[in-house]
């Protein structure tokens, strides 16, 4: 019964079809629901719009082109609900709905993209080949009040134009800069768009590991951390499987789709996803100036005070450099937020630890421990990780490590966010998850002792299973069809409209 104020109807609708367009398989129920993740609609309360989608999940068309089946009341059984339902059966239907319907087209039901969306029929409105086939060219464009705007297509000209406008403002995905243009009144006299530079949108694997070039999308980051996990396994990947499960719950799929690993890093928010991430892991970062002088810095001395980086006005984030793990090398991710998606995180997390045999013990190596959300950049717990070097890892270092992270990371009482009693424990919980994470990986190389069955939660990923609902409602014949179960005429009229 697709019938709502319609508000919200081209975010899903467009969600889904940028789904099946992508798609070389029938996606899946998770996929479906990924994909909607950041569209609200205040009509529906989502049910009937994720069942509606659902059938794009299908995995045998004769469900939908056959015979319906029949319940024992005669009513046509849904392929998608498995519930009796009305859509099959006109005479169930009023007579204006069935004539409105008998002048409806048939066509043959499609579930994804087999060959570049040849599967759909002949009316779907597809992205312009004019477009696609146009000639790239780099813009110069004239706004209100003076702002000027430039699409440069190589390197060389970004740096000719930051040399002229040192101060000019770098945009891919303006997923953070029209926050701030819309509702923070910031004002920026010249923009220079850099999402057609091909040297900011490098993914390499390297000897010592991943390039990643900062125009890169955050999706883009997604699909190639995947393909390198599948192809070096995890010995090598604990950070880019630290980093894919992060990704995972960063904003939803329309924001990874163009917000940059850059622009992430540059915004330098307290509360990014990531930078913890980067500077657990040991990433550095290359910069290079209007003159080609390349220089590299540590992702730990990158961020230097609230939305301030090491970027000189004459330089340009160039690429990340994620370095591969070792052998009983360890990486994990953490983040509390008040729900799972599209929200930002109260309190974030990146640890990794190197763990190294020596007279018979295996002991802490090398650790780095990093917390966002906490302070106006992300802090790291510096005393904590000095006393876990030349440890065993072991529950009886616990007491003392808690009390350090305590010193580490402190929070008074009218720090920016409120709830500081909660995220102070926040703090130490990441760490015995950390610690209870890394004896499991080291138990299952039978090199430590087991975790207690209790503990056992705590290293196991969060997972929800696919949404389902029902709706209860009591039938109260007025003489009318008010109160009554029917589908909405205008439901009808939207769908023709379609055709």
């Amino acid at each position: 019964h697709g019938s709502q104020c319609g508000f919200c109807t081209p975010g899903f609708v467009m969600s889904m079809y940028a789904l099946l367009r992508s798609s070389k398989q029938p996606p899946t129920k998770e996929q479906i629901e990924d994909s909607l993740a950041g569209n609200l609609c205040r009509c529906t309360g989502y049910r009937p719009i994720i069942d509606a989608f659902g059938v794009f999940a299908k995995t045998d068309d004769s469900l939908y082109t056959a015979s319906p089946s029949e319940s024992a009341n005669g009513k046509a059984i849904c392929p998608s609900t498995g519930k009796p339902c009305l859509c099959r059966n006109e005479t169930d239907v009023n007579g204006n709905e069935s004539s409105l319907l008998s002048s409806v087209k048939t066509y043959l039901p499609s579930s994804y993209n087999e060959i570049d969306g040849n599967a759909y029929n002949e009316k779907e409105l597809i992205f312009p080949p004019e477009l696609q086939l146009r000639k790239i060219m780099p813009l110069r464009l004239n706004g209100f009040n003076g702002v000027r705007w430039y699409r440069p297509l190589k390197l060389d000209q970004l740096l000719q134009l930051k040399s002229c406008y040192p101060e000019a403002k770098l945009i891919i995905g303006n997923s953070e800069v029209g926050v701030e243009t819309e509702f923070k009144n910031a004002q920026y006299g010249v923009m220079i768009s850099v999402t057609h530079v091909p040297e900011l949108h490098t993914l390499k694997v390297e000897e010592d590991g991943l390039r990643i070039g900062s125009a890169v999308r955050l999706a883009q980051l997604q699909d190639f951390l995947k393909k390198v996990i599948a192809e070096r396994g995890s010995l090598q990947t604990s950070s880019c499987q630290a980093i894919l499960r992060q990704l995972k719950w960063f904003a939803g799929t329309q924001i990874r789709n163009v917000a940059s690993v850059g622009g992430n890093i540059c915004t330098a928010s307290p509360i990014s996803d990531l930078n913890p991430l980067w500077m657990s892991t040991g990433a550095t970062f290359q910069i290079i100036d209007v003159n080609n002088n390349v220089r590299t810095t540590v992702a730990k001395d990158f961020f230097l005070g609230y939305r301030k980086v090491d970027l000189k006005d004459d330089e340009v984030l160039l690429s990340v450099i994620l370095p591969w793990t070792r052998p009983f090398e360890y990486v994990k991710e953490f983040k509390q937020a008040h729900r799972r998606q599209d929200d930002i995180a109260l309190v974030n997390a990146g640890m990794r630890v190197h763990i190294t045999e020596a007279e018979g013990n295996w002991i802490v190596s090398d650790v780095s421990i990093v917390y966002g959300g906490v302070a106006a950049v992300p802090l790291t717990a510096g005393k904590t990780e000095s006393f876990l070097v030349g440890k065993k890892l072991d529950y009886g270092l616990l007491d003392e490590a808690f009390n350090l992270l305590k010193e580490d990371i402190p929070l008074a009482e009218n720090a920016p966010g409120g709830m500081v009693e909660f995220r102070s424990s926040l703090t130490l919980s990441f760490f015995f998850k950390f610690f209870l994470y890394v004896t499991h990986e080291m138990n299952t190389k039978g090199l430590s002792e087991g975790l207690d069955v209790a503990n056992m939660s705590a290293i196991q990923s969060y997972t929800r299973p696919v949404t389902t609902g029902t709706q209860g409602y009591e039938l109260v014949r007025q003489g009318t069809a008010v109160g009554q179960p029917m589908v909405h005429l205008s439901a009808m009229l939207q769908v023709l409209l379609m055709f």
